[in-house]
């Protein structure tokens, strides 16, 4: 590292402190238009600022015109350094925009000295900045009368003096120096207020709403051993970053720390601007490009392909310039080609000295002409004919944008702050992401990472963790930043060319995604959705409010339906015809597709309808519709009708109760329902049996039936935290969650060991728990994130492992998708896969003989995956279990159920040793059986006494207290008696830690 690698280490301040989070209106195709003015100080001899407030007081000594930024700094000075943001701007935005400028000529100072303009140092408060704006351009408009403001769009302000915005050793001062800034109007209000609109020029019939600050140079004079030294740093970098920060550009290096993100690859970072000191930067990143209307990129449909792509100065029509490849809705990579002499004539920089313009050609990097060397320069720089001589390298350059992140962190301007999750990352090839990153050499020097010739990818890159591929496994990764599995590799890189080629490829050996489509609809529109299907064809059908649209297996919109249903509808495919159910107000109706025909039915219950309706499949194979009303009754539909008729209500049922049905599930001839509490604060369980039981003051949120290992009908209701469990009438079990629940307990039931018992499933802030049906946990679980993350909604259950057992679907807050082994309780390797934004609403389906997932996020982007290279059984698929709302899950396998009446190796207690609290002793019993629990000390005196009742065919629980018990180790005897007589016994050790 040579001295001229310090200035972009040591970059200090934001050049866009409080940015627009919109682009600006000045884009592609247009003109900004450049006013500036020379602005001095009251004299002063600060020893905090260079020079005495003047220009050209910086040097004390004449250096003539072989050093960068020689005197005067006049305006022709400054006009050659505008003349080099203009041809900047015109190359790299492949002409679509042009820099006009005009230099007031007169050079005029305001009323204070530098340091009362200057921030606090370390102060994020640049009001005095804004102080310094407003005086200098109301001065410019009493020295200029009549001087058309309005013509110009950007406002420059050349300062006497160097910048605040590198450290140096050796500097002495620079503490009150001002710091270089755009400052939008966005800033103006916030040091002002927000009825500021600007500063007010030609009488008043112009404001100015932006104000850039730039110094005469950055080159200033350093104290070293040998004496007195002149750093040259020229402006040109600075310039051009501020323009683009005026255009909407945030900075891309680290505004809390001012450590490069991005290194030389790119335009609004530290090393980039201060590349070969200041002269010249690269070109601006991909996404900058993008972001400003200057490139368009290809996107990648989800199919693998051989890929090439041409370097920009070389590229001709129909060429990839910038290929994107979307990770999910919101993050994706941009992949460009960087030649830093695609023209292969070496490097031609204009120069203008003492008024004389040359050009100097350099065919490659020699002493003198580097990125930290560049003692053949002089004068002004002008132009140079390819901006990316200024890249550390040539390749491929893969970007990561996370627009989440640039989204949350742009209005603050620290888009790029958190070095593990940035919103514009450079995937530094060789393996090791130390862009920004700090080392100490073995002279004590602190050097900042700034991307070298490895961080590019091609075939001969001789990094050591090089090895031309990246995927979820490499260094770096594929992962999204939340650490999910992007499905994408990369590889196969071809050796450096203006043409480069290479592979992507999507999905891995199981998962593979189908399609991902951003629908045309405000956020959140969406409250539930529903896959539509049978045979080789199926689409989805989504509910606003009351409205559904149905939208193909590709994303497109083939159908809508106004004031449909403001329930979920419900859907099945019989005798190849495709039914969809909904209710709103008092009307049923129902959809039917044919092929390419479709025709509709309705029917008015003459009462508001309360429930999402449910298709019924008899055994007979025939399918009815059932739906509640708000009086407690239920209506029986016939589901089959004729084109120009109407569903045919079959039965009415009484249940007994007044209060509305808010959702039944079913089974053949069974069904249950559940009420909404109403004038007496009271909801009911009702069925088909006639059974009736009464809830005093439960707001119950969904109803689930099953049946347990003898057939036998259980039914369970969660409220805000609490599950019960009902069969025959009788409430077999009460149960208050432990954890925070988001919005209601949303439960679902799967087959999770083949024991015999399918498993309640839902989700707590931080765990996916899984209950049997007695409200002991599965073994193995509750599965946990780590800190701090969230999972969101319900758990969906299939074995599409094709291992008898049910695996399970659930996401997080963020848009992590997780499947867990239902029998380990492990998260499948592959998994968690990523839609990219929050609140995600899932199903699950079979097509094509496969399982597939389809996930909606809140931002209404629609994407699936096929997750499996089987067709799965389905347990738990959508809200209501199924397309057909039953709620239903029949009874689990039983090949693993365990036929021993008492087996001593199920019994045990957890946590053990006790350090506080209860805890839990666990135990099986094959048949419905009575528990006494005897805890003696070690002494053989008696403790305490428990006595439970167990469910046959599961794991059981009882709790002990430990509150009033010492510590110690103690014995509890554990004896079961069924009901047909049996009698077994077994002792556990338990050790209470205090």
């Amino acid at each position: 590292m040579g001295w001229g690698s310090l200035p972009a280490q040591s970059f200090i301040g934001q050049l866009n402190p409080l940015p627009e989070a919109e682009v600006n209106s000045v884009l592609a195709d247009d003109t900004v238009k450049i006013l500036a003015v020379m602005v001095s100080f009251k004299q002063d001899q600060d020893g905090t600022t260079f020079g005495n407030g003047k220009f050209g007081s910086i040097y004390t000594e004449n250096y003539g015109n072989d050093i960068l930024d020689p005197l005067p700094h006049d305006k022709p000075y400054f006009e050659s350094h505008l003349q080099f943001v203009k041809n900047y701007f015109e190359k790299v935005s492949k002409g679509k925009l042009t820099i006009e400028y005009t230099v007031l000529p007169d050079t005029f100072s305001v009323s204070q000295t530098m340091r009362n303009y200057s921030p606090d140092p370390g102060s994020d408060d640049f009001t005095r900045l804004g102080d310094f704006s407003i005086e200098a351009w109301e001065l410019a408009d009493q020295l200029n009368p009549g001087f058309d403001f309005s013509a110009y769009d950007v406002f420059l302000i050349f300062h006497a003096g160097v910048g605040r915005d590198v450290s140096l050793p050796g500097s002495i001062g620079n503490e009150r120096d001002l710091p270089s800034v755009y400052l939008s109007l966005n800033a103006f209000k916030e040091f002002y207020g927000e009825s500021f609109n600007g500063i007010s020029v030609s009488n008043g019939a112009f404001k100015i709403t932006n104000s850039m600050i730039i110094p005469e140079t950055e080159s200033r004079e350093l104290e070293t051993i040998s004496g007195k030294f002149l750093f040259e740093i020229t402006i040109n970098g600075l310039l051009c970053a501020s323009v683009a920060s005026h255009l909407g550009l945030p900075d891309l290096f680290d505004t809390e720390t001012g450590l490069s993100a991005i290194g030389r690859f790119g335009l609004m970072d530290g090393q980039g601007i201060f590349a070969y000191l200041g002269t010249f930067p690269p070109e601006p990143s991909p996404w900058s490009k993008l972001r400003l209307g200057w490139a368009e990129a290809v996107t990648m449909d989800l199919k693998d392909a051989d890929v090439s792509i041409v370097t920009n100065l070389a590229a001709a029509m129909g060429d990839t310039v910038i290929l994107k490849i979307p990770i999910n809705s919101t993050e994706y990579f941009l992949v460009e080609n960087r030649i830093r002499d695609a023209n292969k004539d070496g490097s031609k920089v204009t120069l203008s000295i003492g008024g004389n313009v040359i050009t100097k050609t350099f065919l490659n990097d020699t002493t003198g002409y580097r990125s930290f060397d560049i003692d053949s320069l002089a004068g002004v720089i002008l132009d140079v004919d390819e901006f990316d001589w200024a890249v550390p390298g040539e390749g491929i350059v893969i970007w990561h944008v996370d627009e989440n992140v640039i989204n949350e962190k742009i209005a603050e301007n620290k888009v790029n702050t958190d070095k593990n999750r940035r919103g514009v990352d450079v995937e530094e090839a060789d393996g090791v992401q130390d862009i920004g990153e700090s080392f100490i050499t073995i002279f004590g020097d602190e050097v900042i990472g700034e991307g070298t010739e490895e961080d590019f990818w091609y075939a001969s890159n001789p990094a050591e963790l090089y090895q031309n591929l990246f995927n979820k496994e490499t260094r770096p990764d594929t992962k999204t930043n939340t650490g999910a599995n992007s499905l994408i590799t990369i590889k196969d890189f071809s050796e450096i060319d203006n043409r480069m080629r290479f592979k992507v490829e999507f999905g891995d050996s199981v998962v593979k995604p189908l399609f991902s489509k951003e629908l045309p609809y405000p956020p959140n529109t969406f409250l539930d959705f529903t896959v539509l299907g049978g045979g080789p064809q199926y689409s989805f059908c989504l509910r606003d409010a009351e409205d559904i649209k149905i939208i193909s297996s590709e994303g497109e919109l083939i159908d809508s339906v106004n004031d449909f249903s403001n329930r979920k509808p419900a859907a099945i495919y019989s005798n190849e015809k495709l039914y969809l159910v909904g209710v709103i107000d008092s009307i049923l109706q129902v959809q039917v597709f044919e092929g390419q025909n479709k025709f509709s039915g309705l029917a008015n219950a003459g009462i508001r309808l309360t429930s999402p309706p449910v298709i019924r499949t008899q055994s007979n194979g025939e399918n009815d519709i059932l739906v509640g009303t708000e009086d407690g009754k239920i209506l029986i539909y016939s589901l089959i009708f004729a084109p120009g008729s109407n569903p045919v209500l079959i039965e009415t049922v009484d249940t007994g109760t007044e209060e509305g049905i808010l959702q039944l599930t079913a089974d053949d001839q069974y069904w249950a329902a559940i009420t909404n509490a109403g004038v007496a604060d009271q909801s009911y369980f009702i069925d088909a049996l006639g059974n009736q039981v009464a809830f005093d003051r439960t707001q119950f949120s969904k109803l689930l039936l099953t049946k347990n290992y003898l057939g036998q009908y259980i039914s369970i209701l969660s409220s805000s935290n609490t599950i019960i469990t009902i069969k025959n009438g009788e409430i077999l079990l009460v149960k208050n969650l432990d954890g925070d629940v988001l919005s209601g307990i949303d439960l679902s039931l799967g087959d999770l060991k083949s024991d015999g018992e399918n498993y309640l499933l839902y989700t707590t802030v931080p765990q996916i728990n899984a209950l049997n049906l007695s409200g002991s946990l599965a073994d193995n679980f509750p599965y946990s994130l780590s800190e701090g993350l969230t999972f969101l909604g319900i758990s969906l259950t299939a074995d599409f492992e094709g291992d008898d057992k049910s695996e399970i679907i659930t996401t997080t807050i963020d848009g992590r998708i997780f499947a867990i082994d239902g029998g380990m309780g492990k998260v499948l390797s592959g998994y968690p896969i990523s839609c990219g934004a929050g609140f995600p609403k899932h199903i699950l389906y079979n097509s094509n003989a496969k399982t597939n997932l389809a996930v909606l996020n809140d931002q209404n982007v629609l994407s699936a995956w096929s997750i499996s290279s089987v067709e799965g059984k389905l347990y738990w698929s959508e809200e209501y279990g199924n397309p057909q709302n039953t709620s239903f899950l029949d009874a689990a396998e039983n090949r693993n159920r365990i036929n021993e009446f008492f087996p001593e190796n199920r019994a045990y207690n957890y946590p053990n040793p006790v350090y506080e609290g209860t805890t839990k002793i666990r135990y099986y019993v094959s048949e419905n059986s009575k528990i006494n629990i005897k805890i003696f000390d070690l002494a053989g005196d008696f403790v305490a006494e428990l006595n439970d009742d167990a469910q046959g065919g599961m794991d059981n629980e009882t709790v002990w207290n430990v509150g009033d018990i010492q510590s110690g180790v103690y014995f509890a005897r554990i004896e079961a008696n069924s009901t047909s007589g049996k009698t077994e016994q077994t002792i556990i050790k338990i050790a209470v830690v205090k």
